[in-house]
């Protein structure tokens, strides 16, 4: 009998969930399919069933994960534009995030990106756009925003958090997000 489509959705997500785990501990070179699938507690076969590859997988990674961020589910009935804009960098310049208990792609694999091949670039690179213009969306709704500061600031907050990710001094990761945090409320209308 073969199996529903509620159960391949799900066989689906809970390899997604353990590749992320996995690729954000170890990097793409670091993880192995069937590492990946013994993780999962899940043959070989299964993987094939989903993902051509472990390039593919990582792209579906990054997507998922991605549409499943904080950013992606803060909805602009649920708060005011400039509550989302605080929300977001109090979540994404947060310990939290660094330790990795909400982790985002774009942080978490940062490094690794540039040595993967070009749908795996393109997924980084959609994720990274689709950051930017949700913020560009929300900030242009109560006060003009230039496009280039919104850049810098994701490209900012991005980097901070990857930084951190590599520090031991937890009060100066603190003072690392809080200066960031500072800096790009600042530029975003004194959030």
């Amino acid at each position: 009998m073969p199996y529903s489509k509620q159960h391949k959705q799900q066989t689906r997500e809970k390899i997604l969930h353990s590749a992320f785990n996995l690729f954000t501990a170890k990097g793409f070179d670091g993880v192995t399919v069937n590492q990946l699938m013994q993780s999962c507690k899940l043959t070989r076969g299964a993987f094939y069933a989903h993902f051509t590859s472990k390039a593919d997988l990582y792209s579906e990674v990054i997507k998922h994960s991605a549409s499943s961020s904080k950013l992606a589910e803060l909805k602009p009935d649920d708060v005011t534009d400039k509550q989302w804009l605080g929300e977001l960098l109090d979540g994404y310049l947060s310990i939290e995030h660094v330790n990795g208990t909400t982790p985002c792609p774009l942080a978490f694999l940062a490094t690794d990106i540039v040595t993967r091949d070009i749908g795996a670039r393109l997924a980084y690179a959609n994720a990274y756009q689709g950051m930017n213009q949700a913020v560009i969306n929300f900030a242009n709704s109560y006060t003009e925003c230039d496009p280039r500061q919104v850049l810098a600031l994701t490209a900012m907050i991005i980097g901070a958090v990857a930084i951190a990710r590599t520090m031991d001094d937890q009060q100066a990761i603190i003072s690392l997000l809080n200066a960031c945090r500072s800096e790009a409320g600042l530029k975003l209308g004194g959030i």
